[in-house]
């Protein structure tokens, strides 16, 4: 199956592999990877947390990437916030989705 863009919603820690290769299944183009948290100085805090979320994204993204080809942005925050309809399909998080 072959999608244009992906939202990618990394949920517990343990299964980014799993959810790395089922971003890879889906053949995007584009890829959007959010971890699910409500941290809004994420990105510049000092704070353990938001430096393991700074360096799990690193690693998603980096992962992503080699895995699928596709161009792949990155950030943390709520699925809420995020017009959904815009993506082709919508992967992980709490459960699997599939938007398309």
């Amino acid at each position: 199956m072959t999608n244009e863009e992906i939202l990618l919603i990394a949920g517990p820690e343990g299964r980014d592999g799993e959810l790395v290769a089922a971003a890879a299944a889906y053949r995007p183009r584009r890829v959007t990877v959010l971890i699910e948290a409500r941290d809004p100085c994420w990105g510049w805090s000092e704070r353990r947390d938001a430096s393991t979320r700074r360096d799990r994204l690193a690693g998603l993204l980096t992962a992503v990437e080699c895995a699928t080809g596709a161009t792949v942005v990155g950030l943390v925050g709520d699925p809420v916030e995020l017009k959904l309809g815009g993506f082709d399909a919508i992967v992980g998080g709490h459960r699997l989705h599939a938007a398309a």
